[in-house]
This record gives structure tokens, sequence and C-alpha cells, in this order.
């Protein structure tokens, strides 16, 4: 009988661990979860702000040197022309360089999420 027993309280032992285990995990990645998001909003938000800002820094910085052309040129369309001639330059050669961005920008998150244990 005392062999059914102890049978009996080592299982029950067993639930109550698994339990506790269960639960605390399931903590562990609500957790997790909430570093993720919240650290992504985080970065979402300040590119977000950057991007605006130096957007807004590239629009003057493009009408004073389309103003300066035009005076060196003798011409407002030729300063405007070669000013969006620049632009498509540097967004050309974004486009052919996407893959290597990309991969950058995957592998700088991966290492922030998936190698980054010690945070938590």
């Amino acid at each position: 009988m005392s062999i059914l027993k102890s049978l009996d309280t080592t299982s029950e032992k067993a639930v109550e661990k698994t339990e506790e285990f269960l639960t605390y995990s399931k903590e562990y990645y609500k957790l997790k979860i909430f570093q993720i998001l919240t650290s992504s909003l985080s970065m979402v938000f300040t590119f977000a702000i950057i991007s605006i800002l130096m957007l807004i820094a590239f629009i003057f910085l493009a009408v004073a040197i389309s103003q300066a052309l035009s005076v060196y040129l003798e011409s407002k369309f030729l300063g405007h022309l070669v000013v969006v001639l620049i632009f498509m330059i540097f967004a050309f050669t974004a486009y052919l360089t996407r893959n290597r961005i990309e991969s950058l920008v995957i592998k700088s998150l991966s290492k922030k999420y998936f190698d980054d244990e010690e945070i938590l």
C-alpha cells in the first residue's frame, strides 16, 4: 500500500511542478513579447521622428542647392533639374543596394531579438 501512496504523492508533485513550470513559462513569454513589442514600437517611433526631421532638412537643402545652382547657371530650370538628377542618382543607388540594406537590417534585428537573452 505504501508503494501506491508513494507513487500517488510523487505523481501529484510532478503535476504540481508541471503546472508551476507552465505558469512561469507563460509569464516569461508574456514578458518577452511585451519587451519585443515595446522595443519595436520605440524603434519605429524613433525612426519616424528622425526620418521626418531628416526629410525636412533635405527639403531645405534641396531648395538651397537649387537656388545656388540657379544663380550659378543663370537658369532656375537648370538649377532645379540638376538637383532632381542628384536625388535620382541617390534613389537609383539605394535601389541597387536594397538587398544589402535589407540583409543588414535583418541581421541587426535578429541579433537584438534572438541573441540578446540577458536583457530579461
